[in-house]
């Protein structure tokens, strides 16, 4: 691509990675604020106070953090490519087109609805329909982990036997070392 195009791309890029933080921030307060999701009426300043006293071990700090970090580099980003001549000029339907054609554009759109897929479809779907092990609470997760690296080692690799082969070892193992160790080692809560 050329650098003008990328530049294009980074503008766009920025303002929803800017925008995306915003939301998460505005999430992770909102968290902060009410960890057990109460209604507003049954929240007291006492149990704000609590909250801001142990603002160290509230699960909102990891998000929030991360968020701001993402908007960081989202405003780094927007500087760059504004200073590098980047305009909005380019929401013609020609060029939309061009831009919607490129390889790119469609690995994009299909990792993402893998991702978004994994998220909203796989993990409640497994977590409803696989919960088998009731002290191993990651079995769900395992098998939904697996589903989703498979299907993209799938289609973005050779359909060849071997290939098929490596894919399925890969993404088998791949689960299990991510459940292992975020579940059992890290102890931390699996969807």
């Amino acid at each position: 691509m050329k650098k003008s195009t990328l530049r294009r791309v980074d503008l766009v890029f920025s303002i929803i990675l800017i925008i995306t933080s915003i939301i998460i921030m505005y999430n992770g307060y909102k968290l902060f604020i009410n960890p057990f999701g109460r209604s507003l009426e049954k929240i007291t300043t006492e149990s704000i106070q609590k909250e801001i006293e142990n603002w160290y071990i509230s699960p909102a700090l990891m998000p929030f953090l991360l968020a701001i970090v993402l908007c960081i580099c989202g405003l780094f980003l927007l500087r760059v490519a504004l200073k590098d001549g980047a305009k909005f000029d380019f929401f013609k339907v020609d060029k939309l087109k061009f831009v919607l054609m490129h390889r790119e554009t469609r690995v994009a759109t299909i990792v993402i609805t893998i991702l978004a897929l994994y998220i909203f479809v796989l993990i409640p779907v497994c977590r409803e329909n696989l919960d088998f092990y009731p002290t191993f609470r990651g079995f769900p997760f395992m098998i939904a982990t697996f589903i989703c690296l498979l299907l993209q080692m799938f289609i973005f690799s050779e359909k060849t036997l071997k290939n098929i082969l490596s894919c399925i070892i890969v993404a088998s193992l791949s689960s299990v070392v991510i459940t292992y160790g975020f579940g059992v080692l890290a102890m931390i809560p699996l969807p």
